[in-house]
């Protein structure tokens, strides 16, 4: 009785490690054609004195969502506007003097997105950090 028993559990056993099923995951989110995976992009970028930089790749966002930027600049007495420039080309910017850059922006119209840097100082600057969408 003990061996019967001891068999049909060591079966029971294999058969559950067998039948379970083994997946990975990834989170998305869909734009309604197809699923969009949000992620985080690191950038490393030096930009001349009077002038500007847009990222090379853009990002499709929805109205509602949050593209958050931290990242720091030297020197730091440097004025730099910081943002992205939307759908219709306006650049969404917030002026930073002290080269620290944590900002938050929500998503007022829908489409695609390119992060961006303008340096409004007389002399070149290196800026890098992250960009979570």
């Amino acid at each position: 009785m003990k061996k019967c028993l001891c068999t049909i559990l060591a079966l029971v056993l294999m058969l559950s490690c067998v039948c379970l099923p083994a997946s990975a995951v990834e989170i998305v989110e869909s734009d309604g054609n197809q699923p969009v995976a949000r992620a985080t992009s690191r950038f490393t970028i030096d930009v001349k004195a009077n002038s500007s930089m847009r990222a090379s790749t853009s990002f499709p966002m929805e109205v509602g969502e949050v593209i958050t930027i931290k990242a720091s600049y030297a020197p730091f007495s440097a004025s730099v506007d910081v943002g992205l420039v939307g759908p219709n080309g306006r650049f969404h910017y917030v002026t930073v003097t002290d080269g620290s850059i944590n900002l938050a922006i929500k998503i007022t119209e829908r489409g695609k997105y390119t992060f961006a840097v303008r340096n409004n100082s007389a002399f070149g600057i290196n800026v890098s950090g992250y960009v979570n969408y």
